[in-house]
């Protein structure tokens, strides 16, 4: 966002629209919010554009500011000093800042090279945004110069050069000698009652021993210095005389270094001053810019859509100044709370022009609204032209504007002697002589002000000229006319905020298409004024006009009532459509796990039916070799064939009722593959879903794999639909089901489900529920179950927490959380399982 003055700026009249919209309240909190003086520039100048690609670039910025600013890690920024007159000090040739200022400069890059890094991490996240900060000259080298050169203190490091260093001990040395001398020529004159003080002290740049003034010619020496008492003189003793001149000397070879050090560091800074105040402009883009991010996040604001011209769409809008006084009065105690500001803000749902009307009339009680709807109306499309998020949903559109009319409350003007209806007109003239189809006219209290009826019959000439121009125009009033007119007239369609006939209090919900009634009589009533008073004056005004009043009344309660039982029932279809999803995804598992352990006991069933006929054939075997009859050997025979074919029959049924069962968006089955059935292929067992793994080839029969069970069928009951399976080996996936990958893909077999899907924890000590819930879980993962649910009852919490701590500290556990309520809410929790 430029700080100069955008391209095709937007217009405002009067001169202070923005202010009494609350735009004043909006920069004010923006300014506050940013870390640099730079920053504070950006956002104090920062001015309205109708530049449709300058302000969705600003769009664009703020918002991919907004989420970086909600993730945790806003921008690195933090407040530096302005350089601009440290930058004049070094321009001259041999000029030397000192080191205060050389060490501003130093912290300006720093911060600079820190949000340099920071964007530089995040560009493929926010492009835009490196765009800025890819300006930044990053003078590390300069950087840690100064920092190696000036101390925190702001003066030069003894060690800042070879030269400075040896001067410094040699003063060092030489201070301490003088230290020495000095304290022994004091102790002498304190010995013989001379000294007033019992250290030295240092006048005139000089080191000094304080003696009383009858003393001082005893005292061999030069005075410095009297106190103001004139009791004590400060001498130099004689002794130290040579001392305190080499040390002089050595003090100003100091100084000629030190000024030589600050002198080569201002010239680096003068080299790189064209790089610094690009770094200085960079770091006040983006301050602004996370300014704009941090306000976004206050007021959970979206960038908006925004076109020139067009529909003006407000989807669950809030005031952004009103939203910030309400949570600003929340954060403080109850008996800190200003009066007057709601617990909460009423969004707001509207639509202007593209279709709908160009012209909408808003009507209502006093205290309804009216001109806070009105004002979100003109303040969201004012902050969306500074290139602002507003406080609003997705489906937010605004038109970006070339003028915007204001004629907001009391305007009267003692100054220019102008009263409230004079000054409304000067407003509207200025309406009626510029706006046009890329305009925005705000009016409140349209009509008031002077006679009703020659107020209203103006306001509806106005709103008509306004109308057929096609200006987005928004007005609100109480005089009646102007209902009608917004009725019947094209292009311009009533509106009102709802108002609780019981309490007669509002509600402050906006509703298109519909007038709104005063509520005056009833309003009358309420407060107490005399009932035959409020009834000469229904008389007065009519019968007709109190019977439309009454109808307008009557006609907003049954909206209400209906758009609340709207409300309602679509709130209780999404929950029964809720419930009925649930329960059929619960029917559908409770059919697969049946299904499942009835496949689990015919594979059983063949196992132990091939086991029973090996047994019989040796049995066969074993009778022939022994003579044994016939007839014994074919009733045997015939017995285990109808066992055979009565497991067949069972496992054709399951398998029917499988496929009936499937879900419609299963996978197909797989196709089958070409060649022979050979040890390791993958098969398809008649026509179900499973697919198994051939373990053993015998003659015409095989020993299929199929998930953890094992079974010996025919090579006619066999489809093969794969080779061998490619083994894959996994570490640190915990356990898993058979057949199945890391996040359950096929891989190539079907675990057929023998863990329970339920425990039951109730009355267990944690120590004993945990261990359990430990075997329940790794069952649950052996047998490929995907779910489980966990019943260990609400009672203090304490069983569910620890229960939680474990399931959370196991990666084989996708997610865990409490069950719906009609399923047991708090007392049952829910594990998927990886």
């Amino acid at each position: 966002m430029s700080s100069s003055t955008p391209p095709d700026p937007v217009q405002l009249h009067p001169p202070d629209a923005d202010r009494r919209l609350g735009f004043g309240a909006v920069r004010q909190r923006l300014v506050g919010y940013a870390r640099t003086p730079y920053g504070r520039d950006r956002l104090e100048t920062l001015a309205p554009s109708a530049d449709v690609a300058l302000v969705r670039g600003r769009l664009e910025r703020s918002g991919q500011m907004a989420e970086l600013v909600r993730s945790g890690e806003p921008p690195p920024l933090r407040e530096v000093d302005r350089l601009e007159a440290v930058l004049r000090r070094v321009q001259p040739k041999d000029a030397a800042a000192d080191g205060a200022d050389l060490l501003q400069v130093a912290r300006v890059l720093e911060t600079g090279r820190q949000v340099h890094d920071y964007h530089h991490r995040r560009r493929e996240a926010a492009p835009a945004l490196w765009e800025i900060a890819a300006r930044i000259a990053v003078l590390k080298s300069l950087e840690e110069r100064i920092g190696d050169t000036i101390g925190d203190d702001g003066r030069v490091r003894d060690d800042a050069s070879p030269e400075l260093q040896r001067i410094s001990r040699e003063l060092a040395a030489r201070q301490s000698r003088l230290r020495s001398s000095l304290l022994s020529a004091l102790r002498d004159a304190t010995a013989k009652g001379y000294a007033t003080e019992d250290q030295p002290t240092i006048r005139g740049g000089r080191a000094v021993i304080p003696v009383r003034a009858e003393a001082k010619r005893k005292v061999e020496g030069f005075v410095h210095d009297v106190s103001s008492t004139g009791q004590t003189v400060y001498i130099e003793p004689a002794s130290v005389l040579d001392l305190n001149n080499e040390i002089r000397e050595i003090e100003l070879e100091r100084g000629r270094e030190v000024r030589r050090i600050l002198q080569a560091l201002s010239g680096h800074v003068r080299h790189h001053r064209r790089d610094i105040e690009r770094t200085l402009d960079a770091v006040g883009h983006l301050d602004a810019l996370a300014a704009v991010g941090r306000l976004a996040a206050d007021l959970d604001a979206l960038v908006p859509e925004v076109g020139a011209g067009g529909a003006l769409r407000l989807v669950r809008a809030r005031h952004p100044a009103l939203l910030l006084r309400v949570r600003e009065a929340r954060s403080l105690p109850d008996a800190e709370r200003p009066p007057n500001v709601p617990d909460a803000i009423v969004p707001l749902d509207l639509e202007l022009g593209g279709g709908a009307a160009n012209t909408l009339v808003i009507t209502g009680p006093n205290a309804g609204g009216k001109s806070v709807a009105m004002k979100t109306v003109g303040l969201l499309a004012l902050m969306a032209a500074h290139g602002l998020p507003v406080p609003a949903d997705p489906g937010t559109r605004l038109p970006l504007v070339t003028r915007l009319f204001v004629d907001l409350g009391d305007q009267q003007s003692i100054q220019d002697d102008l009263s409230t209806f004079t000054s409304h007109l000067t407003n509207v003239r200025r309406m009626l002589e510029a706006a046009d189809d890329r305009s925005l006219c705000l009016i409140d209290e349209a009509g008031t002000g002077t006679d009703p009826a020659e107020g209203g019959a103006l306001s509806e000439a106005v709103l008509q000229r306004l109308t057929r121009r096609g200006t987005l125009t928004v007005a609100t009033t109480h005089i009646g006319a102007l209902k009608a007119f917004a009725h019947n007239a094209d292009g311009v369609e009533n509106g009102s905020m709802e108002f609780d006939r019981e309490t007669l209090s509002p509600t402050y919900r906006f509703r298109a298409g519909v007038p709104g009634s005063s509520y005056a009589f009833e309003i009358a009533d309420r407060v107490g004024i005399d009932r035959p008073v409020v009834r000469d004056a229904r008389d007065l005004v009519g019968a007709g006009k109190s019977r439309l009043e009454d109808l307008i009344a009557e006609f907003e309660e049954r909206s209400t009532q209906a758009a609340r039982e709207l409300d309602d029932a679509r709130a209780g279809r999404r929950e029964a459509e809720r419930i009925q999803k649930d329960y059929e995804q619960r029917l559908d598992r409770l059919r697969a796990d049946a299904d499942n352990r009835r496949a689990q006991a015919l594979a059983e069933a063949e196992r132990i039916l091939a086991e029973a006929n090996a047994t019989v054939e040796n049995t066969v075997r074993e009778i022939k070799e022994a003579g044994a009859e016939r007839e014994r050997t074919q009733e045997a025979r015939a017995k285990l064939d109808e066992a055979r074919a009565r497991v067949e029959r069972r496992t054709k049924k399951v398998q029917r009722k499988q496929k009936q069962r499937a879900p419609v968006s299963a996978k197909p089955a797989p196709p089958a593959a070409a060649g022979p059935i050979s040890v390791g292929d993958r098969v398809r067992l008649d026509d179900a879903d499973a697919i198994g793994e051939v373990l053993e080839l015998n003659g015409k029969e095989a020993v299929l794999a199929l998930g953890a069970l094992t079974s010996r069928v025919k090579l006619d009951r066999l489809t093969k639909v794969g080779g061998p399976t490619k083994q894959t080996v996994r570490v640190g996936a915990g356990r898993r089901a058979p057949g199945r990958g890391r996040r359950g893909e096929d891989t190539g077999s079907v675990a057929v489900s023998t863990a329970a899907t339920r425990i039951d924890l109730r009355g267990a000590r944690v120590d004993e529920a945990l261990g359990r819930v430990q075997r329940f879980v790794d069952e649950a993962l052996v047998g490929g179950v995907p779910s489980v649910e966990i019943l260990h009852g609400k009672g203090t919490g304490a069983l569910r927490q620890a229960i939680h701590d474990q399931l959370a500290g196991r990666p084989d556990v996708a997610a865990f959380a409490a069950a719906p309520p009609d399923q047991g809410g708090d007392g049952v929790t829910v594990v998927e399982l990886a």
